[in-house]
């Protein structure tokens, strides 16, 4: 989207009240983008694998090195991919388990459609999915991967399992997000990966639901408020879940390249 200046803004605005237009809504949202574009330049912890093991451990801060994918890895956001969230979510995890990177957008496409279709043929999913069936999607296109539905998961958790090299799936009431990249007002439902988390609040994620979501921060109460499972339609009085997804060792990799 257009990044407008603060001066060219201001005109915008004006001239939107000189048609008689209401210009709080501009003026809201502008500012609301300028906040977040300040927030995502400031630096990041470095991308790595955590110096822990176990679950005991919180580390101050961590930054899984998760490959990222937009949703709609070529620009088209037409169907599938306006609803290909849960799929472009397990893609990540799929990809960090692996320790395989994208090799270019071409490749990520390919990917995300092939779960589309194993979605879609094989396991017969609705276009919205329950992160139990993510879960499953993710077994079903690689029986060595491990994930772990978890129920009613506290920020602490979260924190330790993160610190323990394990990247997590989250169901979102998608407006709740607030972001404000999305497409006004935002997905009803969605799903986005952590990847980590700051010394001073907020979670690192790769949200596939922008192209701006590689790297982007949620304060930790809005992850929390936010989550929330399908429901049938209804992921704001969802269940708070969560996928925990453990990275297979060299081993179990070298298995898979066979």
């Amino acid at each position: 989207a257009l990044a407008l200046s603060a001066p060219v803004a201001a005109s915008f605005a004006f001239f939107l009240v000189i048609l008689g237009c209401d210009a709080t809504p501009f003026i809201a949202r502008w500012h609301e983008r300028r906040e977040v574009e300040e927030l995502l330049q400031r630096p990041l912890p470095e991308a790595g694998e955590p110096l822990t093991e176990g679950n005991r451990t919180i580390l101050p801060e961590v930054n899984l090195p998760v490959p990222f994918v937009v949703q709609a890895p070529l620009g088209n956001w037409d169907l599938p991919y306006q609803e290909a969230c849960e799929e472009a979510a397990a893609l990540m995890a799929i990809r960090y388990a692996f320790a395989t990177p994208f090799l270019d957008t071409e490749d990520a496409d390919t990917a995300l459609r092939e779960l589309v279709r194993i979605n879609e043929e094989v396991l017969q999913y609705p276009i919205d999915q329950t992160a139990e069936q993510v879960a499953r999607l993710m077994v079903t296109v690689d029986s060595l991967m491990r994930v772990s539905l978890v129920r009613s998961p506290t920020l602490e958790s979260l924190k330790r399992h993160l610190s323990a090299g394990r990247v997590i799936i989250v169901p979102a009431a998608g407006q709740k997000l607030r972001n404000p990249f999305f497409h006004r007002p935002g997905p009803r439902y969605h799903m986005l990966v952590l990847r980590g988390y700051t010394s001073d609040g907020y979670f690192i994620t790769n949200d596939p639901g922008t192209k701006r979501g590689e790297n982007y921060l949620y304060p930790f109460d809005r992850i929390m408020q936010a989550m929330g499972d399908w429901n049938n339609g209804n992921p704001e009085e969802g269940e708070k879940v969560a996928l925990v997804v453990e990275p297979l060792s060299e081993e179990e990799r070298k298995i898979q390249r066979r």
